[in-house]
C-alpha cells in the first residue's frame, strides 16, 4: 500500500502554504493594471471559461464577484466558439479564461474571440510561458511551481485565492480580509491531517454516494467529488444541496455515503440565521433517509447540534462563508489523498489520465 505522506499529491497539498502569499506578491503590479482598466472602462459582465478544477475555481469566483462585487458572471461553454463558432458578442465583457497548464485549446480560442471584439481578456494559469498566458491582455500567474501529480491540489488553491482577490479588488473592497487568509491558512493544515486521519478509516469503503454544498461550498462540493472521482474510483456525484432537492434525492437510500460542506453563516447580511436553517434542513433530510453522513463544517453551531449523532468534522472558523472554501479544500484533498491509499491505490498517477488534458 502507497503511504500517503510519500505521495506527490500529499507533498502538494500541502505546498499550498508557501503558494498563496506567492501569489499576491508576484501579480501585484498586473492586477492593479487590470482593476484600473476595468475601472476606466465599461464593462457590463464577465464571462469565464475552463474545464475541469479550473472550472470548479471559476464557479467559486462567480460567488464571490456576484456577492461582493455586483457585477454578473456567465461560465461559458468555450465548445459554442471552438466546436461551433457561435456568433457569441463579447464586447465590454471582461472574459477570464482559466487552465492550470494555459494550453487549452477551447478556452484560449473564447480569449482570442473575445480579444477581436475588444474585450478585456484575463489569462489564469501555472505557467506564465504557456500560449494562454501568452495571448490575453493580461496574466494572473498561480506560481505553484510544476504540479506533477495528476490530481490538482495547490494549483486549485492558488486558483481559489486569485479568484477572491479579484473579487475584492473589483469591488474596491479593503484586503485586510485576504491578509487574515494568508495569517490563518497555515494552522488549517495540522487540523485537516488529524480530522482525515479519523475520516478516511471510516470512509475507506466509500466507493459511491454524494458530496453536497451550497453557495461559496457548491464550488468545493464539485471540486472534492472530482478528486474522490480520479484517486479513489469512487461513483459519486457532486450537487449543491437545493438541486440535490429536485431529484437526485431519490437515489438516497439507508448507508448511502453523503458528505456535506457547511460553513459558518457568518457574512452579516442580515440571512445568516436563513442560511442556517436551510443547512439545518438538508441536513436533517439526509438523516431521515439514513444516509451516511460526513458533515464537514466551521459552524460550532452545527457541529453541537450533530455531533455524537453523525460524523461530524469541524475545522477553523473562517472570516466569512467565502473564506470556508479554503479550509474545506485542504480537507477534500487530504481526505481523498488517503482514502486512495488506503484502498491500495496510487493518487498519482489514477487510470486513463493525463496531467494535461487538451480539448478543442
Amino acid at each position: 500500500m502507497v503511504n500517503y505522506n510519500e505521495t506527490l499529491m500529499w507533498k502538494e497539498i500541502n505546498e499550498s502554504v508557501s503558494v498563496l502569499p506567492k501569489i499576491m506578491e508576484k501579480n501585484l503590479a498586473v492586477m492593479d493594471k487590470l482593476t484600473e482598466k476595468l475601472n476606466s472602462s465599461n464593462v457590463s459582465g464577465i464571462y469565464a471559461v475552463a474545464r475541469g478544477t479550473s472550472n470548479h475555481a471559476l464557479v467559486y469566483f462567480k460567488y464571490a464577484e456576484e456577492i461582493l462585487a455586483g457585477l454578473p458572471v456567465a461560465l461559458g461553454a468555450p465548445s459554442i466558439v471552438s466546436m461551433y463558432n457561435g456568433k457569441i458578442n463579447l464586447k465590454n465583457q471582461l472574459v477570464i479564461g482559466c487552465s492550470q497548464s494555459g494550453k487549452a485549446e477551447d478556452v484560449i480560442s473564447v480569449i482570442k474571440r473575445a480579444k477581436e471584439q475588444g474585450g478585456i481578456t484575463v489569462a489564469i494559469t501555472n505557467d506564465d510561458t504557456s500560449p494562454l498566458a501568452k495571448v490575453a491582455d493580461y496574466h494572473l500567474c498561480c506560481y505553484a511551481e510544476e504540479e506533477k501529480s495528476v490530481a490538482a491540489t495547490k494549483t486549485f488553491n492558488a486558483q481559489l485565492f486569485i479568484a477572491i482577490w479579484l473579487a475584492y479588488k473589483i469591488a474596491n473592497k479593503p484586503l485586510d480580509d485576504i491578509m487574515g487568509l494568508l495569517a490563518n491558512y497555515p494552522s488549517v493544515f495540522e487540523r485537516a491531517d488529524k480530522l482525515t486521519d479519523l475520516y478516511s478509516d471510516k470512509y475507506t469503503i466509500l466507493d459511491n454516494g454524494f458530496v453536497l454544498g451550497r453557495g461559496f461550498c457548491y464550488s468545493l462540493a464539485l471540486e472534492a467529488t472530482l478528486k474522490l472521482q480520479e484517486t479513489g474510483y469512487a461513483q459519486i456525484k457532486g450537487y449543491a444541496s437545493s438541486d440535490f432537492y429536485h431529484g437526485p434525492m431519490a437515489m438516497v437510500n439507508q448507508n448511502t455515503p453523503i458528505i456535506i460542506y457547511a460553513s459558518d453563516n457568518n457574512m452579516g447580511d442580515g440571512l445568516d440565521d436563513a442560511r442556517l436553517e436551510d443547512e439545518i434542513k438538508s441536513i436533517d433530510k439526509m438523516i431521515s433517509l439514513k444516509a451516511r453522513v460526513l458533515l464537514v463544517t466551521d459552524s460550532q453551531k452545527l457541529y453541537d447540534k450533530y455531533n455524537g449523532d453523525i460524523d461530524v468534522a469541524l475545522m477553523q472558523k473562517a472570516i466569512n462563508d467565502a473564506f470556508s472554501v479554503f479550509n474545506f479544500a485542504v480537507f477534500a484533498q487530504m481526505l481523498a489523498c488517503k482514502i486512495s491509499c488506503k484502498k491500495g491505490l496510487n493518487p498519482d498517477s489514477p487510470r486513463a489520465l493525463n496531467k494535461i488534458t487538451i480539448t478543442k
